[in-house]
């Protein structure tokens, strides 16, 4: 084997809105993406990504995208939530649950086979290969699959990452085993601070600071550069560069995100650049304790879940006071305010319980808004990030056409 390639697949549509701004394997669970996750598996192999082609602009400068691979190739579906490396020896396409889980194909049968865009690995069913039945996996298929596997991800990833380094020596009180708490370098702890690990493992990334009175439950993942500002928190996977306050729970947040005042978020995914205002909760569990349905696709699912509570796209906003029912998605851009009892749209103003009529986001208005809360961050807008927003602004009008949002003003008047 001398490359990986992973690729998508068309089920990338079960995770929008998240997905709209990058590729599934770039999806969060435990301490890194999908892609890291396989990537540690295969250190000294070269590697090829396939995504849809206008996300390519913001990785193929850190790796190579949509090119034909060299060698003896193993396509990995980026779907899968890798755990082991694979004992792959033979040629072959690798099923699990009907689904392409790694199709391994030698340089000579892939003579005659261009591969470098996501439709392309349909070629590699029409070249002879043999099929195999494999078990043992876990291809995530939905939103709250993440949701769910990121307990035991969060465990197991510890066990990798908390090597190096020292133990928390930190002046806080921890209920269970003190191996269990890694501390980052330049961690900053105030007193009155709780850590229960009794059910797994914390992980507080460097110059990380966390405030009095918070009370944070393992297994939870924090990245680097965060503010815990007296957060409750359990089991939760948050990445860098995150402000966490109220309460939070069995819920996964991309870098850049705040939710830094009261309020309660659960059973959630929310992506990059997320400001939640003060006092905005989601609900994850219905009245009747029944099954939470889900739309994707324009088609209601059973989710199966219990619990699950809301996705959030990247840049999304929400104003004080915004309640948002279970279930619901929340669209890239869409800033909401209110009760959310139905998905929102991509760049749209969205308040319709409060007699609000939904309006479309003016474009210019969303890249200065994304503009102005990076530069807080030390980040610039680039040209290939504004030609994603634009490019997702574009692929999104019928969505917001289906909802019936308008081009008109919108007013909370």
């Amino acid at each position: 084997m001398d490359s990986i390639c992973i690729f998508e697949d068309n089920l990338y549509e079960n995770f929008l809105p998240l997905t709209y701004s990058r590729p599934v394997f770039e999806l969060r669970c435990g301490f890194k993406s999908l892609r890291e996750k396989i990537e540690y598996f295969f250190p000294e192999i070269n590697k090829y990504l396939i995504m849809r082609e206008y996300l390519k602009p913001l990785y193929s400068n850190e790796v190579k995208v949509n090119e034909p691979s060299e060698g003896n190739v193993l396509f990995i579906n980026g779907r899968l939530l890798m755990k082991e490396r694979p004992d792959i020896k033979n040629e072959g396409i690798y099923y699990y649950n009907d689904e392409v889980a790694f199709i391994y194909a030698k340089e000579k049968s892939m003579t005659n086979v261009n591969i470098s865009t996501v439709n392309d690995i349909d070629k590699l069913k029409k070249i002879g290969l043999p099929e195999f039945k494999i078990s043992n996996l876990n291809v995530i298929k939905y939103p709250w699959d993440l949701i769910k596997g990121n307990n035991n991800e969060i465990k197991r990833e510890f066990l990798l990452y908390s090597k190096e380094g020292s133990k928390s020596q930190a002046d806080i009180d921890i209920m269970g085993d003190t191996n269990l708490v890694y501390f980052g370098k330049n961690v900053e702890t105030e007193k009155n601070i709780v850590f229960d690990v009794r059910k797994g493992p914390i992980y507080i990334g460097d110059n990380t600071r966390i405030r009095a009175f918070s009370r944070i439950a393992g297994p939870t993942y924090i990245g680097n550069n965060c503010l815990i500002k007296s957060g409750r928190i359990e089991d939760c996977s948050i990445g860098d560069v995150c402000k966490i306050g109220g309460e939070i729970e069995e819920s996964i947040f991309h870098s850049y995100t705040n939710k830094q005042h009261y309020g309660f978020i659960g059973h959630s995914y929310l992506g990059q650049w997320v400001n939640l205002g003060a006092g905005t909760s989601n609900s994850d569990l219905k009245d009747t304790y029944g099954k939470i349905k889900y739309k994707i696709g324009g088609k209601t699912i059973d989710s199966g879940e219990q619990f699950f509570g809301c996705v959030i796209g990247d840049n999304a906003k929400s104003s004080i006071g915004t309640m948002i029912y279970t279930g619901k998605k929340i669209g890239f851009a869409a800033h909401i305010h209110g009760t959310i009892y139905e998905d929102v749209p991509s760049f749209c103003m969205w308040g319709k319980s409060l007699g609000a009529e939904p309006s479309e986001l003016i474009f210019e208005s969303a890249v200065t808004t994304y503009s102005r809360a990076a530069e807080r961050r030390g980040i610039s807008l680039t040209k290939e990030y504004e030609n994603l927003m634009k490019e997702i602004f574009e692929m999104t009008k019928e969505e917001r056409k289906d909802c019936g949002v308008s081009c008109n003003k919108f007013s909370l008047g």
